[in-house]
């Protein structure tokens, strides 16, 4: 018996023994084999390497393993380089070989893919020793990435069966990587491939699966084509963001998605760039419309209701194992990146080369340059390099004395001329995919990060109060409401937490205060208003204690003079958790262009702190988007994020670039810094973090620069007089707004002020 991605194939029957029909049926599973070898290898990732097609061949059942290897052979002779081509071949005899000769050797399972990896490293020091000991790095680069991942891809054919929904989204992946050989045009079939399948899973309404299909489709269109880096993140965030907001709904998320897909188009490198993304949106989109329901819930099968209070820890288990699957991309991209080794033509040896390959290889007195005066001339070739990078060009009178015997001067010129245009686009180029492919590692770990961090909070275990859950579960019984769920249960701290599940259900105002008093009368705790989710056909109720504190806003701002709008950008609110939130956000320069990015970086900064993310983790998701953004010009916001825990009254102060800060305490003011960039500047965000403690009674203050024009000594004596005059947080961030106006004049920057004031619950 073999096995085949998990199936069971019986390789000792005839077939004359076996049912009526069973010969074409054989003979299609040979063509199948034969067809899915001819895609696959065709396939290339990381600019060179062609893996797929000999892994696929590694660890296909021998039934079928010439049909496979037939079609690897054609298409590696049809699509790959002739040298590439010549090793994977080789590769590819090894590893049938070795794998007919060993076919019914115990133990053996895996020597097919040491043949072939090994042959491929015999024919490139074969290649090395022929070639008289001269090295192309790229091609050497391109064999041992096709061997590492070679051999990592059959790994995982093996470890992960087609049939399961991580071998599924192995094998669409590879399929789209592949795939991308294809494209012809604006139209890239991988990538309407990853916009079909992360549809789907967001049509399905399963989050995490779409999390998965669509980051990891991302990848593989990453490797495979750098240049739709941007492409493949928007399409992976539009699918992400249609599952999170309208899960189930074909036509909202379809909406979503298509949103998602014009905001990603942002990020094109220039107006053609964009065309592949919507034909490939487009493709991907109908594909997915024409899915038939059945088939998804087939894929994608709903999950159950939770029926248990060891539900919770089971989502937390699988959040953290999403989030270390989106770690293991990033750190695996991280390291192919590493581990490649540079293109040939880094650096200014390319040009002259170029030089001396165009107009010396022909020339009558090469030997005497390139021979006796083989040092003169490369210093006199070096020469031209700054001249090149000043002007672009040289001419006849720009040659230095060390090339005054040439005889060729004017195509020296011309050769220098095309050698250095064609090196500076290569640098570009590469400049470019780098940028972009930091970028999606970046959100890769950052969203790891912020996923980690919500499953932590989720599987944290609160010590259950089973007569209290008695009670409440009897008091929505009452109401005619049978708790699927309920749980009452006190953290670390000594909180108390009630929640329920039940139907989905819809609730008015009156009703949610009614049922808080009694929770509240039942538990003995002063309860808030309750958090009320409601998923698919079950509604949520998360009753939490009411906190210690309360918190008071105080927000004034003034645009720049001569600006109708201002570049700086506010938001404040108190979430469920009991966390005050207060952000600033000032976008570089004036007028409508900063008000884009700090309204950008505020909104979406905003959307992420209420979604339970942390400070550093939703400022390094805005980071990266502001980053893409700003690819063609420059932009960038700062950050000034203010969160209190309202239980305790512990406070964090994260600063991006940001304007100092103010803590005032007890009518005195002193200063808070954290020197720091903007977001959006460079690829990784580098912040500064400071907690201190708060009483009621201390206020927070929070200004853009525009505020501090003439300083920070007014400020602070401003301050002071706020308090000793009793000011409330709105009086006196208009105070300080009018003062810093004045104070500025005809100079008057973007001008806003934000004070947080804390206060004892009544």
């Amino acid at each position: 018996m073999a096995t085949y991605l998990g199936e069971k194939l019986h390789t000792n029957v005839q077939l004359p023994a076996i049912l009526p029909g069973a010969r074409g049926a054989a003979l299609l599973w040979q063509g199948a084999a034969a067809a899915t070898g001819l895609v696959l290898g065709a396939g290339q990732v990381y600019g060179g390497a062609a893996p797929f097609g000999l892994a696929f061949t590694m660890v296909c059942p021998p039934l079928y393993l010439f049909a496979a290897a037939g079609g690897v052979l054609i298409s590696s002779l049809a699509f790959q380089p002739a040298v590439l081509g010549v090793k994977v071949i080789a590769a590819l005899t090894a590893t049938v070989a070795v794998r007919r000769l060993l076919q019914d050797k115990p133990n053996t399972k895996n020597a097919g893919i040491w043949a072939g990896c090994l042959a491929l490293a015999l024919v490139q020091a074969a290649v090395l020793f022929f070639a008289g000991g001269y090295v192309d790095l790229s091609q050497a680069a391109a064999t041992g990435t096709t061997a590492l991942l070679a051999a990592g891809s059959a790994w995982l054919m093996r470890r992960f069966p087609y049939r399961e929904p991580r071998g599924l989204c192995l094998w669409l992946a590879i399929a789209a990587a592949c795939l991308q050989r294809c494209a012809r045009g604006p139209l890239a079939p991988g990538l309407a491939v990853a916009a079909a399948a992360g549809l789907c899973a967001a049509f399905a309404g399963t989050l995490e699966e779409t999390a998965v299909v669509s980051i990891t489709l991302a990848a593989a269109i990453t490797a495979a084509s750098p240049n739709l880096c941007y492409a493949a993140l928007a399409v992976a965030l539009g699918s992400l963001a249609a599952a999170c907001l309208y899960p189930g709904e074909r036509l909202r998320c379809a909406g979503v998605f298509a949103a998602g897909c014009v905001l990603g188009a942002l990020a094109a490198p220039d107006a053609a760039g964009v065309l592949p993304l919507f034909v490939a949106g487009a493709v991907g989109l109908g594909a997915a419309l024409a899915v038939p329901g059945a088939w998804l819930r087939v894929v994608f099968p709903p999950p159950a209701p939770p029926v248990q209070t060891q539900g919770l820890s089971g989502a937390a288990r699988r959040l953290a194992g999403v989030a270390d699957t989106l770690s293991d991309i990033a750190d695996t991209v991280n390291a192919v990146c590493t581990r490649q080794m540079p293109p040939k033509g880094e650096n200014f040896d390319f040009v002259v080369e170029h030089i001396a390959r165009t107009t010396c290889q022909t020339c009558t007195r090469r030997s005497r340059c390139w021979v006796r005066g083989y040092a003169t001339a490369m210093d006199g070739l070096y020469q031209l390099k700054p001249m090149l990078e000043s002007r672009g060009r040289v001419e006849v009178e720009d040659l230095p004395g060390q090339l005054s015997v040439c005889i060729h001067p004017a195509d020296l010129c011309t050769a220098a001329n095309h050698g250095y245009r064609l090196w500076r686009s290569r640098r570009q180029t590469r400049a470019r995919a780098s940028m972009l492919r930091t970028a999606l590692t970046e959100q890769y770990s950052a969203m790891a990060g912020a996923l980690a961090q919500l499953a932590g909070k989720l599987g944290q275990a609160g010590l259950p109060d089973p007569r209290r859950e008695e009670k409440v579960a009897q008091l929505f019984a009452g109401l005619g409401l049978d708790a699927l769920e309920c749980s009452v249960t006190s953290d670390l701290a000594g909180r108390l937490t009630a929640a329920v599940t039940i139907a989905r259900t819809r609730f008015t105002e009156e009703e949610i205060k009614a049922l808080t008093a009694e929770v509240s009368r039942i538990c003995r705790r002063d309860m808030d208003l309750p958090e009320v989710t409601h998923c698919r056909t079950v509604t949520m109720l998360t009753f939490g204690e009411r906190p210690l504190f309360t918190a008071t806003f105080g927000t004034a701002g003034r645009p720049a003079k001569g600006q109708n709008v201002s570049g700086d950008a506010l938001d404040c609110f108190c979430d469920t958790s009991g966390r005050a939130q207060l952000l600033l956000c000032d976008g570089m320069g004036t007028g409508r262009a900063a008000a884009v990015d700090g309204q950008m970086a505020a909104r979406l900064t905003g959307q992420l702190l209420r979604a339970g993310f942390a400070a550093e983790s939703a400022a390094r998701l805005v980071n990266v988007a502001l980053g893409l953004k700003s690819a063609e010009q420059e932009s960038g916001a700062t950050l000034d994020l203010l969160t209190v825990d309202l239980y305790t009254g512990r406070a964090g102060l994260f600063k991006a670039g940001a304007a100092p800060s103010f803590l005032v305490r007890g009518g005195l003011p002193r200063m808070l810094e954290g020197a720091s960039l903007p977001m959006g500047v460079l690829e990784s965000l580098v912040g500064r973090s400071t907690t201190f403690a708060l009483d009621s009674g201390d206020w927070v203050v929070l200004v853009s620069d525009g505020a501090l024009t003439d300083g920070t000594e007014w400020l602070t004596q401003q301050l002071q007089l706020c308090a000793r005059l009793g000011h409330t947080p709105q009086q006196a961030a208009e105070t300080i707004a009018d003062a810093a106006a004045r104070r500025a004049g005809e100079k008057q920057d973007d001008i806003t002020v934000a004070v947080f004031a804390l206060g004892k619950a009544g």
